[in-house]
């Protein structure tokens, strides 16, 4: 059954009609987890945000206009060990986080936007789901 939820998830997420209207006008703003997935040999974790908030986890990213982003987390995944201030840019429906002084270090995510929600993938190569995460866009206050 979480298969097939995943699946039907990823689907949506890959059909999305947001995914190509102009990106980089949607992207700017602050950015706060609330669901991902991640798999690890055969198992799927899926982790909720009443865990999320109930553990005080967090991974908040902020992109700006300028093409430069910042994030930060507390959350103990090697995907997003590197992730914390660079330049962003996109290609496609895909966004590399680029890392300012070690290229080997950037990290590239399919992705969609979609109600101000936006969506996030990185599979291993062989294509198992390294971080699927979900960030609702944060109000300005």
């Amino acid at each position: 059954m979480k298969i097939n939820s995943i699946i039907s998830k990823l689907s949506d997420f890959l059909q999305s009609s947001e995914m190509f209207a102009r990106p980089s006008q949607q992207i700017p703003g602050k950015w706060d987890l609330y669901e991902y997935y991640t798999e690890n040999e055969s198992d799927l974790k899926h982790v909720k945000e009443e865990f999320l908030n109930s553990e005080n986890l967090f991974w908040n990213m902020e992109f700006l206009d300028d093409e430069k982003y910042m994030a930060d987390s507390n959350l103990s995944l090697t995907i997003i060990s590197s992730i914390e201030k660079g330049t962003w840019s996109i290609s496609k429906n895909f966004i590399t986080l680029e890392h300012p002084e070690d290229s080997k270090k950037n990290v590239e995510f399919q992705f969609a936007i979609e109600k101000e929600n936006l969506k996030i993938l990185k599979k291993d190569t062989l294509g198992k789901i390294d971080f699927f995460g979900f960030f609702r866009r944060r109000n300005s206050q």
